[in-house]
C-alpha cells in the first residue's frame, strides 16, 4: 500500500504511510502512548486524503481510510484534534452563511423550470463559491436532461461532508438531518459534485441518516449517460483527458459514465491518465489536507499535473467530476474543467 498513498509518496516518511498511520492509531486506542503524545499521534489521522487507493492495493483489504476517519472522530471526542481542525469546525457556521449569501446572488441566473418530477439539483459548496457561472449552466442542463423537464436549484445547502472530514461526527449527523429536511419534498437528487454524491449515497446510510423521500441520488454524469441522445458534439478541438475522482470512482464505482459522456461530446474516446479507474492517483485536495498540510497538498498537485502532461502533453485539458481536483490540477499548472460544464455545453448546443 505504500506507493498508493499520495501523502507518503511526496513526504517520504514511514510514519505517514498507511501502515504507519494505522499503527499509530492502534497505539492510541490501546492506550500505549505516553501522556502528552496523544495529540501527536492523532495528528497523523489528518495526514490522509481518505482516497481509498491504499485499500485497492492491500492484500488484506484493510480499510485504512475508514479507520483514520474514525480516529479523527475519536480525536475530536477527546479534544485532541489539531488546532487548525478545531478552528475549521468553529468557523463552519460562518462558512454556511457565506454559502447562502452566494446562493442568494445566484437566484437571478438559475431560473429554470421546476418540472413535476420532484428533482433537486445540488451544485455543491465549491462550485457555488468559486464557479457560479458553471452552476447556472449546469442547472439548465439538469432541467433539460431530467424526464420531468425541470428541477429546483438547491445552491444554499451543504451536505455536511466538511464536518465529517473534520472528525465532527455529532455535528455531521445533526447537519445531515437538517439537510434531508430541507430537501424532504424531492424524490430525485442530482449533484455535479462527486464528493456530495458519495456523501449522500455512502455516508448518510452509514451514519443512520434516513432519506425516505429520495428514490434516487445521481451524479450528473450518470443522468447524462442515460440520456446521451440529448447531448450534441461540442466545438472544442483540445484533447480531453478524463480524470477518475476518488469519490466518484473508488467511492461509488462510477467509471464508464464519464467516458461515455465525453465520447458523445467530443466524438472520440477521451485520453487517459497513466493511473486510472481503481488505480487512479489522488490529487491531494480532499479530507481537509490542503488545510492541515498545505505544502504536502501542493506537492501532490504538482505530481498529478505531471501525470497529465505525461498522458497527452501540455495542450490538453483534464475534465473531472471533482471540484477539489480541478483546483489541484490548476495549482499544479495544468488546465482542468468541470465535466458538468461540458455536459451543459452539449445540452445547450442540442437545444439551439
Amino acid at each position: 500500500c505504500r506507493p498508493a498513498c499520495p501523502v507518503s509518496t511526496v513526504e517520504g516518511r514511514e510514519t505517514v504511510t498507511p501502515w504507519g498511520k494505522m499503527r499509530a492509531m492502534g497505539e492510541v486506542i490501546r492506550g500505549a502512548v505516553a501522556a502528552g503524545e496523544e495529540h501527536t499521534r492523532f495528528e497523523l489521522a489528518w495526514d490522509c486524503t481518505a482516497c481509498g487507493h491504499c485499500r485497492e492495493l492491500c492484500l488484506l483489504d484493510n480499510p485504512a481510510d475508514d479507520t483514520l476517519m474514525e480516529a479523527r472522530a475519536e480525536a475530536v471526542a477527546r479534544g485532541a484534534e489539531p488546532e487548525v481542525v478545531r478552528r475549521f469546525r468553529e468557523r463552519f457556521p460562518r462558512r454556511l452563511e457565506r454559502l447562502r449569501e452566494r446562493a442568494d446572488a445566484l437566484e437571478g441566473i438559475t431560473d429554470v423550470p421546476a418540472g413535476e418530477g420532484g428533482t433537486a439539483y445540488l451544485p455543491g459548496c465549491t462550485a457555488v463559491t468559486f464557479e457560479p457561472e458553471t452552476v447556472a449552466l449546469t442547472a439548465r442542463a439538469v432541467a433539460a436532461l431530467d424526464p420531468s423537464g425541470g428541477c429546483a436549484v438547491v445552491a444554499g445547502e451543504c451536505c455536511g461532508a466538511p464536518l465529517l472530514d473534520a472528525g465532527d461526527v455529532v455535528g455531521f449527523r445533526a447537519h445531515a438531518r437538517r439537510f434531508v429536511a430541507a430537501l424532504g419534498g424531492f424524490r430525485h437528487v442530482v449533484t455535479s459534485d462527486a464528493g456530495c454524491a458519495w456523501t449522500l449515497r455512502r455516508q448518510y446510510p452509514r451514519h443512520g441518516i434516513e432519506t425516505p423521500a429520495w428514490q434516487r441520488v445521481d451524479h450528473i454524469t450518470e443522468l447524462a449517460a442515460r440520456n446521451l441522445h440529448d447531448l450534441a458534439r461540442v466545438n472544442d478541438r483540445r484533447r480531453v483527458i478524463v480524470h477518475d475522482s476518488c469519490r466518484l470512482g473508488r467511492g461509488l464505482g462510477v467509471y464508464d459514465a464519464p467516458r461515455a459522456v465525453l465520447r458523445a461530446l467530443t466524438g472520440e474516446d477521451p485520453g487517459e491518465m497513466p493511473s486510472r479507474r481503481e488505480r487512479a492517483s489522488c490529487t491531494g485536495g480532499g479530507a481537509l489536507l490542503p488545510a492541515t498540510r498545505p505544502a504536502t497538498a501542493q506537492a501532490i498537485a504538482r505530481e498529478v499535473a505531471g501525470e497529465a502532461r505525461e498522458a497527452e502533453g501540455g495542450d490538453a485539458v483534464v475534465v473531472t467530476s471533482c471540484a477539489s481536483s480541478r483546483r489541484q490540477f490548476r495549482a499544479g499548472g495544468f488546465a482542468a474543467e468541470d465535466i458538468a460544464a461540458w455536459i451543459a455545453r452539449g445540452v445547450k448546443k442540442k437545444t439551439e
